[in-house]
């Protein structure tokens, strides 16, 4: 469910296999790219590891940080899971059987980065930029042949025109540098996956990064755990077009999904994930 309530599976270095139900994805573990493969296995999830070299302790136990962030797995549910049941029958049960997290990437730095790959520009194109920046241009190979998304260190090293040259982003090539600049320096981005700011405070934090308007600032901070505010994209248009028949998206989710609280991501989320059940 993680995995199916988000499209992030589906740019690169992520692969989802969907007969076999696993992720696999490529990612840096103290500067070696390494093949990261995660199933489930009844309440168990099983990860698999292909890396040149030893496997130590210490190494498991970073990727497992990184499986973590991107599977969500110590995110607490149990507070959509109360406010759910206020809402509507079927909610609490959508959520006992795995709804309630959802795909990121294995680093904060990722996620931005792709979120400003999703701007003013149709989903085809964004994953040509995230196949672009997973390659041998910026990257180093996996055992299987992945490239891992380049560190925020890498990508500072590179002129916005070079960017510009290298992958297919437009003008986002100096925000893209610009961005990666400003984790270099700050990783946690002043420690927002940790709620050490309030949403006003967060929001305000994200907005203030070049290339991150409305949309994008709201996409990014659900991706760092605020839901108060869902990102109107084209997907969100045409659902609510399909499903309420809404011309002013803004003003009906804010009418709508108010009884979530700081939720309202997901009262949407959720609600979609029902309406397209088999």
């Amino acid at each position: 469910m993680t995995c199916q309530a988000y499209g992030w599976k589906y740019l690169a270095p992520f692969s989802w296999n969907d007969a076999a139900q696993s992720l696999r994805f490529a990612a840096y573990v103290d500067g070696l790219p390494v093949d990261v493969v995660a199933t489930q296995s009844a309440d168990r999830i099983c990860v698999d590891l292909d890396v040149q070299g030893t496997l130590t302790e210490s190494f498991k136990t970073k990727t497992q940080k990184l499986v973590t962030r991107a599977l969500c797995l110590d995110v607490d549910t149990s507070e959509l899971l109360n406010i759910s049941r206020k809402v509507g029958a079927d909610y609490p049960e959508l959520i006992e059987s795995g709804a309630g997290r959802l795909l990121k990437s294995p680093t904060l730095w990722e996620d931005a980065a792709k979120t400003l790959f999703t701007t003013n520009c149709t989903w085809a194109l964004t994953t040509q930029m995230c196949s672009a920046i997973c390659s041998e241009t910026f990257s180093s190979p996996t055992p299987a042949g992945m490239f891992p998304f380049p560190g925020p260190e890498t990508i500072a090293r590179f002129p916005a025109e070079r960017i510009r040259e290298l992958m297919p982003i437009g003008y986002r090539a100096p925000y893209l540098t610009e961005l990666a600049h400003l984790f270099v320096d700050d990783p946690t981005l002043q420690g927002i996956e940790s709620k050490a700011l309030d949403y006003k405070a967060a929001d305000k934090l994200v907005r203030a990064i070049k290339g991150f308007g409305n949309y994008a600032t709201a996409h990014l901070l659900i991706l760092s755990g605020y839901y108060d505010e869902v990102p109107v994209d084209t997907v969100v248009t045409a659902y609510l077009k399909e499903k309420h028949r809404v011309r002013k998206p803004h003003a009906f989710i804010n009418r709508t999904y108010k009884k979530w609280g700081k939720y309202k991501w997901w009262g949407l989320k959720l609600e979609s994930l029902m309406h397209n059940r088999p």
